[in-house]
């Protein structure tokens, strides 16, 4: 008979005018024995939940004060971390929360299979279902990070065994605005860790109901790129196999480049300055990983061989990002070279995957 093993739930919260009672109720709703909620209060006294703490006062929650002037979720989730000692550890953002059955879904799988991370559905509070990672079709366990694309979860929404942070040394970045989880989670993905991801299960909800996000902010590319540039300095990476370094450098240019550019450039916000951070970004990429460009559409390319381009031709790169927005179907969704487009990476793989999901 399997065991039931115990989970810690850490919430960081800013602002009392978080729903986090609707989060903090939806990890408890289920009643399974063994569950515990950390809430960090971020900068806050814990005085400023009264009714929170009235309500929970009987159920298994502790609260946190934690003050670091910073103004990202890297300090108070790294402090819940640090104070849980529970078999299995997951962070959940205040605005967010867990549908009926999700955890107590989550904690049979941890107790029959016991894998080092098991990775959460997501949904919007839309109702839309993120279909992300696109993993092979029916395949639930020992996931590969390369064949089943697990880079494009970058927020580490998962349980982890709370041993694999320290085995893996996996911490959330310090010091930077925005991207704490980027290496966190792509050290996680490829490190051989036993992956389980059942997309079927109810699903952790990304609430949209707050007025602000913190990692929602504005900000400059230069900024916003600060954690990604120092992730493609690591050591573990450069030095990583081919075949992961070409799968997260794909990742990168088609989530952290190709994504944010083709926003900015449509709502006229793409700048100059920004255009040289993308372009720094692409050429160390391609550096990293010569031939992550393949499998891209022929859209794509257009934007992202601009970019790579010394010195840049900033006019140009506009003009590509602006063009690609009205480019057709099969300039969106066929590389250039034809035989790429059974790439698992390719834009038309990963629109079959869509469409077949889960």
């Amino acid at each position: 008979m399997p065991s039931v093993p115990t989970v810690d739930v850490v919430i960081a919260v800013h602002d009392p005018s978080r729903p986090l009672i609707r989060a903090v109720q939806s990890v408890l709703h289920d009643g399974v024995d063994g569950v515990r909620v950390i809430v960090v209060c971020h900068g806050l006294s814990i005085s400023a939940f009264a009714d929170a703490r009235a309500m929970f006062a009987a159920s298994p929650v502790e609260w946190i004060e934690f003050s670091d002037g910073v103004r990202s979720p890297t300090g108070p989730f790294t402090r819940g971390l640090r104070a849980a000692t529970a078999d299995y550890v997951t962070i959940m953002g205040s605005d967010d929360f867990v549908q009926p059955g999700a955890v107590a879904t989550a904690v049979a799988h941890l107790g029959a299979d016991a894998p080092d991370a098991l990775v959460l559905p997501l949904q919007h509070q839309s109702g839309e279902i993120l279909r992300n990672p696109l993993t092979r079709r029916g395949h639930v366990r020992s996931l590969d990070g390369v064949r089943d694309r697990l880079a494009y979860r970058t927020a580490p929404l998962a349980y982890l065994r709370r041993g694999i942070l320290d085995e893996l040394d996996l911490e959330l970045t310090a010091d930077v605005p925005a991207g704490e989880d980027i290496e966190f989670s792509a050290k996680l993905w490829y490190s051989g860790a036993r992956i389980d991801f059942h997309p079927s299960d109810p699903a952790y909800v990304i609430g949209a109901d707050a007025e602000t996000r913190v990692t929602a902010a504005p900000r400059g590319a230069r900024v916003e790129l600060t954690a990604l540039r120092l992730l493609l300095t690591r050591e573990w990476l450069t030095t990583a196999s081919a075949s992961v370094r070409r799968s997260l450098m794909i990742k990168v240019l088609r989530i952290h480049v190709l994504g944010p550019v083709l926003r900015r450039a449509s709502s006229n916000t793409l700048t100059t300055d920004d255009l040289h951070a993308y372009a720094e970004v692409v050429r160390t990429a391609l550096r990293i990983a010569p031939r992550s460009s393949r499998p891209f559409s022929r859209a794509d390319r257009d934007v992202l061989d601009v970019l790579a381009t010394t010195p840049l031709n900033s006019a140009a790169a506009l003009a590509a990002a602006t063009a690609h927005t009205s480019a057709g179907r099969i300039a969106r969704l066929i590389p250039r070279n034809p035989f790429a487009v059974v790439d698992r990476e390719g834009s038309f793989r990963r629109f079959l995957r869509y469409r077949s999901w889960p």
